[in-house]
């Protein structure tokens, strides 16, 4: 235990150190597309939902020297990797707002709407468990070598009408990554597997979940850490939602007269999708990096607010 967690650390300083190493950078653009498909009978009921999820369908992450240029659908932020800061970038209000990176996780948790004391105490009695295997599969995507990792949560909920709980949701997660190998051959992903080092180590993302969301880092962060922990630069996912509690619902409601969406209690209720468009080492733009003349500075919490409600389907 001791040796793989001294290798893991070294690969982290050993990413790091080529991330932040001057003059040996390589331009990098990478480009995700996203899907979302929610089953047939929920269509009708999650149509702004699911125009919400298609403007945020893109992602990308542009990098040159030691900045980085990263876009999620209206949301942008610009990294200086040396200098440890984020600058939040509004286009639509022409506004911006520079801030140390370890300050970010506690400006967006101000931000999230604030859960009650009985959704916290809610979400602390919900029981987890994940899971996690290499599945032997493999693909070239973008002409890099891939290999599939399967990441599995399953959250026991109280069942309705019954004293008792069971299986009320699973998130299957398919996670292609890159070989670790191929961070020597493919410049792009030796430098995006530098990038996903920094972010590690300096963001921490299944640290942020938690407080944006109070209560779902139970739920949500052991899967979070899950997808990260092998430092491969992740190429495609697919996620699948199962809720096996809504085949008790759904018997229930027919028992009593009622309609109720015809539902494949075994099919996945939801299914996002997300693999890489463009994977490229050509140059980049450097006035990508730089905040435009008549963008004015204010405070990271305006931002924040306003991409957030920009994200909210109405």
């Amino acid at each position: 235990m001791k040796l793989r967690g001294h290798c893991i650390c070294t690969s982290i300083l050993v990413a790091l150190a080529l991330l932040l190493a001057p003059g040996v950078r390589a331009d990098v653009t990478i480009r995700y597309q996203s899907e979302f498909k929610p089953a047939a009978a929920l269509q009708p009921i999650l149509q702004q939902l699911m125009k919400a999820t298609v403007a945020g369908s893109e992602t990308s992450l542009r990098m040159q020297g030691n900045k980085g240029y990263v876009t999620v659908g209206n949301w942008t932020e610009v990294f200086d990797f040396v200098k440890g800061e984020v600058t939040l970038v509004d286009p639509a209000h022409k506004t911006f707002a520079a801030l140390p990176v370890s300050q970010l996780a506690d400006k967006m948790a101000g931000a999230m709407p604030q859960m009650t004391s009985e959704q916290m105490q809610a979400l602390e009695s919900v029981k987890t468990d994940v899971g996690s295997r290499i599945t032997g599969k493999t693909a070239e995507i973008q002409g890099v070598q891939a290999e599939e990792r399967e990441v599995t949560l399953t959250v026991d909920l109280p069942l309705p009408g019954m004293n008792q709980t069971g299986p009320g949701m699973k998130l299957v997660m398919h996670i292609w990554t890159a070989k670790q190998a191929e961070a020597l051959r493919v410049p792009a992903i030796r430098e995006l597997t530098g990038y996903q080092a920094w972010q590690r180590y300096f963001m921490n993302p299944a640290g942020m979940i938690g407080k944006m969301m109070p209560g779902m880092n139970k739920t949500i962060g052991p899967m979070i850490e899950e997808m990260f922990k092998n430092q491969s630069v992740i190429l495609r996912t697919r996620m699948e939602v199962y809720m096996p509690f809504l085949a008790v619902v759904q018997k229930q409601a027919l028992a009593q007269g009622q309609s109720f969406p015809a539902l494949d209690p075994d099919a996945p209720l939801l299914e996002m999708n997300q693999e890489v468009a463009e994977l490229s080492s050509a140059p980049v733009d450097a006035s990508l990096f730089e905040i435009p003349k008549d963008y004015s500075a204010v405070p990271a919490e305006d931002i924040i607010r306003d991409m957030v409600k920009a994200q909210t389907p109405k």
